[in-house]
């Protein structure tokens, strides 16, 4: 019989605490840790973690699967997989599903539908130097929706995520600011949960060591105010808005800014979209600037891009 179709979801949450993770570390691709069993729609789940990786394959990395563990069940669900920064008690997703995938009890290991994850979590080495892994303990977070037995996915499918345009409003609306910029006498207000949540080198700067007393208000003079504030408009909403205005050397000028911005704040995806105009806005007059911008800031692709172009006009 068919599910109705205004089925909702029953979300739940796991923290896996792992104490002790120099004692697991040693693991061999395959072994594994497992989180105590918890209830959520119905059924009962286990978060499993593999310090060795999941297989020979992966032993570079740290795996982590989410597995449905009541016998013999099959249900659709969403999960994400995140680790708990223990400095701030913020978490990061490392793994997420959003749309629903089958979890089946029953079905051949070889399938792997019994659990759902990440073979490929992270890096074993970026783990073991991060703010997730202190005092030898190490938290995984998982966030499950289950879906009714029997909902199919179509029952599922969630909207198109407004998350974006609610951070935008949350930044238009200067709402509970805490943290205010001060960018060569222009005043960027902003929130410092979301600026450290996207950008590693703002979690320094407002919650971990690089900490000052008095970061009410930041002073920074070495980025142009139109610069910092796409900057932030990036980080609430991850759309790269540039000035309308701009044509031609100004507009391929404000982009390198862009790009140096991104770097310096790890805002990678920026990065790659800024790298990515470059390329397409390559001439003669600003190859060798943008290679030399490329060299500094370690954009492979774009030096790649600036190299052949030249190799190709010297051939012409």
């Amino acid at each position: 019989m068919a599910s109705p179709p205004d089925t909702v979801t029953v979300r739940g949450a796991h923290q896996f605490e792992i104490v002790g993770y120099s004692l697991i570390k040693g693991f061999a691709a395959g072994e594994f840790v497992r989180s105590d069993a918890f209830a959520v729609g119905g059924y009962r789940w286990s978060v499993r973690f593999y310090p060795g990786g999941f297989s020979a394959p992966y032993s570079a990395f740290v795996s982590a699967f989410l597995k449905i563990t009541s016998k013999d069940a099959r249900a659709w669900a969403c999960f994400d997989l995140r680790l708990l920064d223990r400095a701030t008690g913020l978490s990061r997703s490392v793994r997420r599903a959003a749309e629903p995938v089958v979890f089946d009890y029953s079905a051949p290991h070889r399938k792997c539908k019994g659990k759902r994850g990440a073979r490929a979590l992270m890096l074993r080495s970026e783990l073991e130097a991060s703010p997730y892994l202190r005092g030898d303990r190490l938290t995984i977070e998982c966030v499950v929706d289950v879906a009714a037995a029997g909902v199919a996915p179509r029952q599922l499918r969630a909207p198109p995520s407004d998350l974006s345009k609610h951070l935008g409003d949350l930044l238009d609306q200067q709402d509970r600011t805490d943290v205010a910029f001060d960018v060569r006498g222009e005043v960027f207000r902003a929130h410092k949960a979301v600026l450290a949540t996207r950008s590693p080198v703002f979690m320094a700067e407002l919650y971990g060591g690089m900490k000052e007393e008095g970061m009410e208000r930041i002073a920074i003079d070495d980025i142009q105010p139109v610069v910092f504030g796409a900057l932030i408009r990036f980080i609430y909403t991850d759309v790269l808005v540039l000035p309308g205005d701009l044509e031609g050397d100004d507009y391929k000028e404000m982009v390198r800014h862009l790009l140096e911005a991104a770097d310096r704040y790890g805002m990678d995806r920026m990065k790659v979209m800024c790298e990515s105009i470059l390329c397409r806005s390559l001439d003669a007059s600003t190859v060798e600037t943008t290679l030399a911008l490329a060299d500094q800031h370690y954009c492979t692709a774009l030096k790649d891009v600036c190299l052949q172009f030249m190799s190709l006009g010297l051939e012409g």
